[in-house]
């Protein structure tokens, strides 16, 4: 059964943005903007517990890609809605595992 999850998994690779300052403005070091993962801890921690076959996530959208947590694939389509790509998962599954997927843009 898959799991839904607006937050991506903490420390993914699927919940990196830009780190904030006080005032909410990217911190830049070196001439580049520092990334941190800023996921939840909790969604991590029900995907560890109960593996879902497919964690489906969203809310980062910087973080477009895909991640295994022990045997759960976890998807984020990621969107540009200022450029006005909407982005979204086709994913082929039956009861017992993910057979494939393609991550879509238009």
């Amino acid at each position: 059964m898959p799991q839904f999850a607006e937050e991506p998994p903490y420390d993914s690779g699927l919940d990196t943005a830009p780190q904030l300052d006080k005032t909410l403005k990217p911190v830049v070091k070196g001439g580049s903007m520092l990334m941190i993962p800023v996921g939840s801890k909790a969604v991590r921690s029900a995907i560890e517990r109960y593996q879902a076959l497919l964690g489906l996530h969203g809310h980062i959208h910087e973080s477009r890609g895909d991640s295994k947590i022990g045997r759960t694939l976890c998807l984020n389509p990621g969107s540009e809605y200022g450029q006005g790509i909407l982005r979204g998962a086709v994913v082929d599954i039956n009861e017992k595992r993910v057979k494939g997927y393609l991550l879509t843009s238009g």
